[in-house]
C-alpha cells in the first residue's frame, strides 16, 4: 500500500475553481473519507488521484512518485465507480478477472485471485452468473472484487452506495468497513452521505465550494466542528443553530438573550464571550443533547410536532421564532401542542459567530 499526497492541488475549468489549493496527506493503510455537498470538488478531487482529470496547479504523488504526467492505468490504484460499470455480456468471474487478463496474467494467478476475493466478499456462488441476474448489492460486490484482485497501491471509491436503497446502503456500509479493515489498504472514499462518512472513515475532510473545512477523526469533527457548516453537515437531525446576543449579568454570568429566552453559558463558553461582548452569536446543541422538562425549566418551548422513528422520538418545538430540535426516548409523552422546557447540556455546546460562522471557542 502507499502513502498519497495532494500538494496545493487546483483544479479549474474556465474561471471557475473547482478545487482551491488543496494540500493533504493520505495515511499508509488509512481510509480517509472525502464529505461533502454535490459541487463541493470532493469527485474532482478523486478524479485527479485517478489520472481522469489533470489537475491546473500542484502536485499529487502516491508512494512517493509524482504521478501528475503518469497515464491513470499506470498509477496502480483501482477505482469503484458509482455506476458498478460491469460487462453485461461477461460473467461474473470474466468481469472479476478482466483487469488481470489485459494486464497479462496467466490464467491459474487470474483464477487464484479470483476465487479468493469472491470468497471474501461472499460472491462465490455467482461467479457463473451474468450482471443482469445479480442484485444491487451482489453487482456492487463484484466491482469491489475486481478492484480487490488488482492488489493496488491504492483503492478510490466515488459514491460507491449511492444506487442502494436504504437498508441495503446500511448493510454494505458494514461490509465495507469489516472489508478494508481485513484488507488493510489505502483507501480514498467519496460521499455525500455523512452517516456512511461517519462509520466508515479513520479520518474524514469536509469541503465545500472547492476548499477544505476541516480534517479529522470523525468523532472529533462531530464534537468540535470548526464552523456552523461543519456543524450542520453532520449530524441527523442538524445541529440546533439558536441566535442571541452575548451578554454579561451584573453577578458577572455570561449568557446567550434572544427572543423569550436566556441561556447561561458555561465557563469554557463564557471565555470567548468575555472577548466580544454584545456580539451576535448563534449557540449550538445537538438534538441529543437536549433534555425535556416542565416548561419551568430551561427554556419554555411549545410542541409544535412528534415524529416517532421507532428508537427515538424527533420533537420539533419553537420560541420566539426560532425552530428547536430534540431527540428523545420512544416513551415520551409529550404531544403537539404541548407546553415543555427544553434543557441543554452546558457540556455540549458550541458557540459561534453569527456574522462569519466561524466557532468561538474550541470543546
Amino acid at each position: 500500500m502507499a502513502e498519497i499526497v495532494f500538494d496545493r492541488i487546483s483544479k479549474r475549468f474556465g474561471g471557475h475553481t473547482v478545487v482551491d489549493s488543496l494540500s493533504l496527506t493520505v495515511h499508509d493503510r488509512e481510509l480517509l473519507t472525502l464529505v461533502g455537498p454535490s459541487g463541493c470538488g470532493k469527485s474532482t478531487t478523486l478524479n485527479m488521484l485517478a489520472g481522469l482529470e489533470d489537475p491546473t496547479e500542484g502536485l499529487i504523488s502516491i508512494d512517493g512518485r509524482v504521478v501528475n504526467a503518469v497515464p491513470s492505468g499506470a498509477r496502480d490504484i483501482a477505482m469503484v465507480f458509482q455506476s458498478y460499470a460491469l460487462y453485461p455480456h461477461m460473467t461474473v468471474r470474466d468481469n472479476i478477472g478482466f483487469g488481470l487478463k489485459v494486464r497479462g496474467l496467466d490464467r491459474a494467478t487470474i483464477d487464484q485471485r479470483v476465487n479468493e476475493a469472491a470468497r471474501m466478499l461472499d460472491i462465490a456462488p455467482l461467479l457463473d452468473r451474468r450482471p443482469k441476474d445479480l442484485s444491487g448489492g451482489q453487482r456492487q460486490r463484484v466491482a469491489l472484487g475486481r478492484a480487490l484482485t488488482r492488489n493496488p497501491k491504492a483503492f478510490l471509491l466515488d459514491e460507491p452506495l449511492s444506487n442502494l436503497d436504504a437498508q441495503l446502503r446500511t448493510q454494505m456500509r458494514a461490509e465495507l468497513k469489516m472489508l478494508f479493515e481485513r484488507v488493510e489498504g489505502t483507501v480514498v472514499y467519496v460521499t455525500h452521505d455523512q452517516a456512511e462518512a461517519m462509520t466508515l472513515s479513520d479520518r474524514l475532510v469536509v469541503m465545500r465550494d472547492g476548499k477544505v473545512q476541516q480534517i479529522g477523526a470523525p468523532l472529533e469533527v462531530y464534537n468540535h466542528p470548526v464552523n456552523t457548516f461543519v456543524a450542520r453537515f453532520l449530524g441527523s437531525p442538524s445541529i440546533n443553530l439558536v441566535p442571541g446576543v452575548l451578554e454579561r449579568a451584573d453577578s458577572g454570568d455570561w449568557s446567550l438573550a434572544g427572543e423569550g429566552f436566556r441561556v447561561a453559558l458555561p465557563p469554557r463558553l463564557a471565555d470567548a464571550a468575555a472577548a466580544a461582548p454584545g456580539r451576535e452569536a448563534l449557540l449550538g446543541v445537538r438534538p441529543e443533547d437536549i433534555t425535556l422538562s416542565s416548561p419551568d425549566h430551561g427554556i419554555p418551548v411549545r410542541v409544535d410536532l412528534v415524529e416517532p422513528m421507532g428508537s427515538l422520538n424527533v420533537i420539533y418545538g419553537s420560541v420566539g421564532g426560532v425552530r428547536l430540535v430534540a431527540t428523545v426516548s420512544p416513551n415520551s409523552t409529550f404531544g403537539t401542542g404541548a407546553a415543555i422546557g427544553m434543557a441543554f447540556d452546558p457540556e455540549r455546546l458550541h458557540l459561534f459567530d453569527a456574522a462569519s460562522g466561524s466557532a468561538l471557542a474550541a470543546r
